[in-house]
């Protein structure tokens, strides 16, 4: 049985400095965020020395974020 291998959309990845500059805020605020609010993208290890988030899971972070300031 041959497998098939899917071509996966370009998954970008970034620093808690990219993050912090997409929201605007420090990279202490970055985080804190990741500490305590609910909802906020959880950060993976690369390795021992990079941690990165998804560059999508921020991107809906904020279109949630959103949708919920009226």
């Amino acid at each position: 049985m041959q497998q098939q291998f899917h071509e996966h959309p370009h998954i970008q990845l970034l620093t808690d400095k990219q993050v912090a500059g997409i929201l605007g805020i420090s990279k202490s605020g970055v985080w804190a965020k990741v500490k305590d609010e609910i909802g906020f993208p959880q950060p993976f290890k690369l390795s021992a020395n990079a941690t990165r988030w998804k560059l999508s899971a921020v991107e809906a972070f904020i279109n949630l974020k959103a949708g919920t300031i009226h």
